[in-house]
């Protein structure tokens, strides 16, 4: 009853917000260029948070939005929120938004959401903002093997940030705090009749950070542009493990006359206690101090840009695992059609810290004792194409090919049920993924499309293709060869908008291993086939006054059961309806 009455809600928001808007026209036009003459700056970033879920997106004003960029690894599959850039407004007024909003909203899968946004108006000095957000499900998720599970989670999120002008410079706080609580219900077959502890085990996430930094004004002349701080950050799971880092950094760029000199300087500590480590038997504590120095020079013409340089990382490890490189560091673009076409190449390098806590949101169910090797990216040698063919539309293909060393895939392991009456005996298969790695080249070519018409419709299209050429491993478990993702918001009427997003990742391969009590042998291997991820999410905002909003939103509408890693399928269907009060 209560699915059914959700839907109602839901159904009759939609239509209270047809009929009531009916008479209203869309009176304005709101002609919008965006411009991506920015260089290309292809970077390898640190595991992103993957939600568990259908993220719950702002809906509460409408506003195009776009990211002009080439990713340099596969989107995580699963449900996924992705951060897009506000498209340039032609120096159009901004609308006042007022202190902030508090929305709120219920739906199926016992799924409760809150969020409280407050941003003080900006004064000559200084600025002061805080944001609070939940977002929690209690359902029972079907799995592929047929067995209905209890698949709670709650995410929340609070974050305060500030500013202040002190003459020339700006001093900058944020302080930010995350935890999100699952369960390792995932299973890649029937399960069998006496299951392991750890199917049912709970697991939360802690994640605090704080940054202190201090910029330069881009508003005065001055040859000297910087930017430096510390940050400081800790990390906890509820199986015990414990991560704790430090860190200065500094950037400085200095105008020579002819030429601009580049300065990047980082310097960063962590300890992570409770995880399996190299030479050792038992857990124990890791320590690391990690130093990046990038220096490189900048020259710039009328329609061109080059940068050149090289980096320098080294390692200290406590555990005897030191490690120095020196990688390249240069990029390039030009711009033969100024405002309709841009050229950029890079030719790059890095050693990626795979941090603890980063593999732990990239893949919730990772075994919680991990101790993820770094990565080297031995280069990265990008380049591509972008620029506008019309005003309204916009274009970027890229094309990336990197040697990587070291580069992690998660697998399943699996052994015989140890109390059974049955012979063979039943396979358990762990719920927390192990790792293995390999050596990998690995090519993406990336495009992506947007069209913007006015106010009223923006649409972006984007499609990657992955190819790995891996050394020892017979294919790249878990990772996609395509995925291709449709975004697009639309005004219905003047007080009505709407948005909806489809994604597709082509189907997946996985691998687990099975170890038997009585060989010593390499482990057994058996490959499941991960189906197509199709997701398609629809929703709409209705401006019922003047600060009240009203919203309805349906994830998944296809009513799939999306495996984000084997084994652990999503929720299907879940409709959410829910209000915006703006103050």
């Amino acid at each position: 009853m209560k699915l059914y009455r959700l839907i109602s809600v839901f159904l009759l928001i939609i239509a209270f917000s047809a009929v009531t808007a009916n008479a209203q026209k869309d009176s304005t036009k709101l002609n919008q260029s965006v411009e991506v003459m920015k260089a290309y700056r292809p970077s390898i970033s640190n595991a992103n948070k993957v939600n568990l879920m259908p993220a719950i997106d702002d809906t509460t004003r409408f506003t195009p939005e776009f990211k002009y960029s080439i990713d340099s690894h596969p989107v995580k599959t699963g449900f996924t929120a992705s951060p897009i850039g506000a498209a340039d407004v032609n120096g159009m007024p901004t609308k006042d938004l007022g202190l902030g909003f508090l929305k709120l909203g219920a739906g199926t899968y016992s799924t409760l959401y809150g969020e409280f946004f407050m941003n003080l108006p900006k004064s000559k000095i200084s600025t002061f903002g805080l944001h609070i957000r939940h977002l929690s499900s209690d359902g029972t998720i079907k799995l592929r093997g047929g067995d209905l599970v209890d698949a709670p989670y709650s995410q929340n999120n609070a974050a305060i940030f500030g500013s202040l002008n002190l003459g020339g410079t700006i001093l900058s706080a944020d302080i930010s705090y995350d935890r999100d609580a699952m369960r390792y219900y995932g299973y890649p077959e029937a399960l069998p009749v006496n299951v392991p502890v750890q199917f049912g085990l709970k697991q939360a996430y802690q994640n605090g950070n704080i940054k202190i930094a201090l910029n330069s004004d881009e508003e005065l002349q001055s040859d000297l542009k910087f930017s430096g701080g510390f940050n400081l950050g800790f990390f906890d799971a509820k199986t015990g493990q414990q991560q704790t880092s430090a860190g200065l950094f500094g950037k400085f760029d200095y105008n020579f006359g002819s030429l601009f000199g580049v300065l990047d300087v980082s310097y960063d500590h962590f300890k992570t206690d409770s995880i399996h480590l190299e030479r050792q038997t038992l857990p124990g504590t890791k320590t690391e101090g990690w130093v990046k120095v990038a220096p490189s020079v900048r020259l710039e013409g009328d329609n061109w840009s080059v940068r050149g340089g090289v980096k320098f990382v080294a390692v200290q490890d406590k555990s005897f695992l030191n490690v120095t490189k020196l990688y390249p560091d240069f990029e390039a673009n030009f711009r033969p059609v100024e405002g309709m076409l841009t050229l950029y190449a890079g030719f790059k390098g890095d050693l990626k810290n795979n941090r603890y806590g980063d593999i732990a949101y990239e893949n919730y169910w990772t075994d919680p004792r991990h101790n993820v090797h770094n990565t080297d990216y031995s280069f990265i040698l990008s380049g591509g194409l972008k620029g506008k063919i019309t005003r309204e539309i916009s274009y970027n293909i890229g094309l990336n090919y990197s040697k990587v060393k070291d580069l992690y895939f998660y697998v399943m392991n699996s052994f015989s049920e140890p109390v059974s009456s049955t012979f063979p005996p039943p396979v358990i298969y762990n719920n927390a993924f192990d790792l293995v790695y390999d050596n990998a080249s690995i090519f993406n070519l990336s495009t992506e499309l947007s069209y913007v018409s006015g106010k009223d419709l923006s649409v972006v299209l984007k499609g990657n293709y992955y190819g790995y050429n891996l050394e020892t491993l017979p294919f790249a478990f878990q990772k996609p060869k395509f995925d291709i993702t449709a975004s697009a918001g639309f005004r219905i009427i003047d007080r009505l908008t709407g948005f909806g997003d489809l994604a597709f990742v082509g189907n997946r391969q996985a691998m687990t291993y099975y170890f038997s009590p009585l060989s010593t042998t390499p482990p057994e291997t058996k490959v499941f086939s991960i189906d197509p991820t199709i997701r398609l999410n629809l929703g709409a905002t209705y401006d019922l006054t003047g600060n009240l909003k009203l919203f309805g939103r349906a994830d998944n509408l296809l009513n799939r059961k999306n495996e984000q890693w084997l084994g652990y399928a999503s929720q299907g269907l879940r409709l959410m309806a829910g209000a915006t009060f703006s103050f």
